[in-house]
């Protein structure tokens, strides 16, 4: 009968450990790839105009209209409402476009004291690479000039990165819960025959 009761205190304990082990690994990198997801891994590029982006990685990018921002030293304050502009993003290595898909969404935007972009296209690259990005208005104007920031899309990126440890202590905390549940039966089963066993004595006596 002891030995049910170790076994029952035991499950939960090796329950505890293995939520650690599936968190710890996540846990140290956490905050150097969220810090990846920042702001300074853009491009910012006046528009109208063109600059060479590298991609290092397949997955979702975006571009970003801060409509608040400083480049080079020069301090850009434009309407918060992005205008209407004809962008192309070219593979060097290719020369096949990779698609913009426009996806304006106005709450979805990164602010800091200096910098203010919302996101206006979201990028999906298949084949890592340096490439042309290009912006020009419709009607062949050339001012406003307005700053786009081009780069890894960083609600997505946060969401990526986040998932991971939230998954593992969501997983572990639901095996923990499970094993205290046995662990609570196991005991109880216990007890319940050391109960049959009092009353089976108690009735021969």
């Amino acid at each position: 009968t002891r030995w049910y009761y170790v076994l029952a205190l035991l499950i939960p304990v090796l329950a505890c450990l293995g939520t650690a082990f599936l968190v710890y690994p996540t846990v140290p990198k956490l905050p150097g790839a969220l810090e990846a997801t920042g702001i300074h891994h853009l491009t910012q590029v006046i528009v109208p105009g063109s600059a060479e982006i590298y991609f290092p990685k397949t997955g979702a990018y975006a571009v970003y209209y801060e409509y608040r921002s400083i480049v080079d030293g020069v301090r850009y304050d434009r309407d918060r409402y992005p205008p209407s502009l004809d962008c192309q993003l070219t593979s060097k290595a290719t020369g096949a476009d990779a698609p913009l898909e426009p996806d304006y969404i106005e709450g979805n935007k990164y602010e800091t004291r200096e910098r203010v972009g919302v996101l206006i296209h979201h990028i999906s690259i298949d084949q890592p690479g340096t490439y042309n990005f290009s912006c020009r208005y419709a009607d062949g104007r050339t001012d406003p000039r307005v700053v786009l920031a081009v780069g890894p899309n960083i609600v997505w990126e946060f969401f990526n990165v986040a998932v991971k440890p939230v998954a593992a202590i969501v997983c572990g905390g639901l095996v923990s819960v499970g094993a205290c549940g046995i662990s609570l039966l196991i005991i109880g089963f216990v007890a319940f025959k050391r109960h049959q066993s009092k009353k089976t004595l108690a009735v021969q006596a």
